[in-house]
């Protein structure tokens, strides 16, 4: 059956999901398709499920902390009633986006999309057509170019899984392996990461991250650097057998689940982009300051798109925005400049925004670093945190904030503030002068400096 549409959006996350609803509120004909759950991988199987799982754990780390300070009695984390409660997140998203979509007048359909030629495609018996096309698939996780690689449970699966057994290897160090490595640790199992490179959690502060490894370690949770998965084998009994290598000598590792942390790529392999003639590299797809591909009314925004910025949810909808205005109202965007805040949900979670000292290093930009333990300050002195570190970047010459980095509890409350901040060009006396509530994590501030 042919369908002919003012816009098809591919991909019904917090970005595609947006554009669509918006172009059919401007009166334009507009279709949505998806693969997947509809609501897209952040609500379903991502950002928010995660958040609610490392949150109760984090809840469980306060509660282990203070006893005998005030609390008595043992908490236990059990996964079946942590999934159960994970599941009243998730379980109503689908349904609830596809009816959100129809209520907006927006036409849902289901299965994969292939371009035919540059204005069609097909999903399944359906052939849609359209003026427009905007590409939100957003990404999935990396193929491992390993033999036994099919081993593997991936992030998506994680969530899915009925029980967690006694020994979990995370293959690769990115944000998936260690918050779900915190939560396994203090679920109780025997937690071991690999990864293959010397430096963790590509983009943040080298320094930082090597602290979150030392308590990461001190968790239970046995880290290994500089080491490459070759194989996976699984065994008679069901466990797995990883033969890796690390500085040039072959080691073993046993485990009854092998979890990739190694990274996600943009979702374009079943997309038929070489009959439409878009052009991708290894990033996405390509697009220019307007997300517009190779073909001018193909656009691509999300994980799925070359823009050169972090694949983060926060990301896509500002990109969204922008897709809009020009799609919309013909405006030419510039790229984004925005500092842009991220987090690891471990616990102590860390958080970092701006520059980190090895990318002002070697972009050769002056700064200046004060680099410090917090862990005595009264705000975690009160909950026994067993470490809190914060770092500053700031412009030698003019004072200006450039880069913050925070390993606390409150990382991500502060890195929110620093965002505005380092927006603001505000310098390190003109934030130490605001007045903070008091006590609070953000009245320590001022100490920072």
């Amino acid at each position: 059956m042919m369908n002919t549409y003012d816009l098809v959006v591919i991909g019904t996350g917090p970005s595609g999901g947006r554009i669509a609803k918006k172009a059919a509120k401007k009166g334009w004909k507009v279709a949505v398709v998806d693969e997947n759950e509809y609501g897209g991988t952040c609500p379903n199987k991502g950002c928010d499920p995660k958040k609610v799982m490392t949150g109760i754990a984090e809840v469980y780390d306060y509660a282990k902390r203070l006893r005998g300070s005030g609390l008595q009695g043992e908490v236990f984390l059990d996964w079946s009633d942590l999934k159960a409660f994970t599941n009243t997140f998730t379980d109503p998203v689908s349904k609830m986006t596809e009816q959100s979509f129809q209520e907006s007048g927006v036409d849902t359909f289901h299965g994969t999309a292939v371009f035919q030629d540059p204005h069609t495609i097909v999903v399944n018996d359906d052939v849609l057509s359209a003026n427009e096309f905007v590409v939100a698939t957003g990404a999935k996780p990396s193929p491992l170019p390993i033999e036994g690689g099919e081993h593997v449970t991936t992030s998506d699966q994680f969530f899915e899984l009925e029980n967690i057994p006694e020994r979990v290897l995370f293959v690769g160090g990115g944000y998936i392996s260690f918050e779900f490595a915190h939560l396994c640790a203090r679920l109780g199992k025997k937690v071991t990461l690999l990864h293959r490179s010397r430096h963790v959690l590509n983009g943040f502060d080298h320094e930082m991250t090597n602290k979150l490894i030392e308590m990461t370690k001190d968790l239970g949770v046995d880290i290994h650097v500089d080491t490459e998965v070759k194989s996976i084998e699984k065994r008679d009994n069901g466990s797995y057998r990883l033969n890796v290598k690390k500085f040039d000598h072959e080691h073993h590792f046993h485990a009854d689940l092998v979890v990739h942390g190694a990274g996600r790529a943009p979702n374009v392999d079943k997309l038929g982009l070489e009959k439409a003639e878009v052009e991708t590299s290894k990033d996405g797809i390509i697009v220019n300051h307007n997300f517009q591909s190779s073909q001018a009314h193909i656009y691509a925004v999300g994980d799925v798109a070359d823009t050169g910025q972090p694949p983060l949810t926060p990301v896509a909808g500002e990109e969204a925005r922008r897709l809009l205005n020009h799609l919309l109202e013909n405006k030419e965007e510039e790229a984004i400049d925005l500092p842009v805040p991220s987090v690891v949900f471990t616990y102590p979670k860390l958080g970092k925004v701006g520059l980190t000292q090895q990318e002002a290093s070697e972009k050769k930009i002056p700064y200046e670093v004060q680099s410090k333990n917090i862990t005595s300050f009264y705000s975690y002195k009160k909950t026994n945190e067993s470490g809190a570190y914060v770092k500053v970047l700031t412009n030698p010459v003019t004072d200006e904030l450039i880069g913050a980095h925070f390993l606390t509890g409150a990382a991500d409350h502060l890195v929110n503030l620093f965002t505005v901040a380092i927006h603001k060009k505000m310098t390190k006396q003109e934030l130490s002068a605001l007045l903070f509530a008091y006590p609070s994590e953000e009245s320590d501030i001022p100490s920072f400096f």
